[in-house]
């Protein structure tokens, strides 16, 4: 089992969003976007089904990016 936070970014509305989620995913049994659409309890065939369906609009996912701090 793997843990992973993705972000989940677009728009709402005409509001922009960008909300972390926290997946624990198999990648033997299932991939990042197969967990995504499983987090959400949707039976998408994709993301961008998923997006449809929860009223998103450009919207995509990706990993958080992090920044070390250098002083």
């Amino acid at each position: 089992m793997i843990k992973e936070t993705i972000i989940i970014e677009g728009s709402v509305r005409g509001m922009k969003f960008s909300k972390p989620v926290l997946l624990q995913y198999n990648p033997k049994d299932e991939s990042i976007e197969e967990a995504i659409i499983n987090f959400f309890n949707s039976h998408a065939k994709s993301f961008e089904e998923l997006a449809v369906q929860r009223g998103w609009r450009d919207s995509y996912w990706t990993f958080p990016q992090y920044y070390e701090l250098v002083i």
